[in-house]
């Protein structure tokens, strides 16, 4: 049977850049890598926060990329 293993996880956070020409929302990310495996939903959502209140834009979302191994 296949075991799933996660190796590493990396945030996104993502940022109001504004509205383009067409009126539609435009978004920049900041992405950190390296995020401990073990950070809770909770500790990654309190980061996020106090490094959006050091921004002049407004945070929008909060992504999280887990890369898993895939083994025998």
């Amino acid at each position: 049977m296949a075991q799933v293993h996660l190796t590493s996880s990396r945030i996104s956070l993502i940022f109001d850049n504004g509205v383009n020409e067409n009126g539609k929302p435009v978004t920049k990310a900041k992405s950190f890598a390296n995020v401990a495996v073990s950070a809770t939903p909770d500790a990654i959502r309190q980061f996020a926060a106090a490094y959006a209140s050091l921004q002049q834009k407004a945070l929008v979302r909060v992504t999280r990329t887990d890369l898993n191994d895939i083994s025998e």
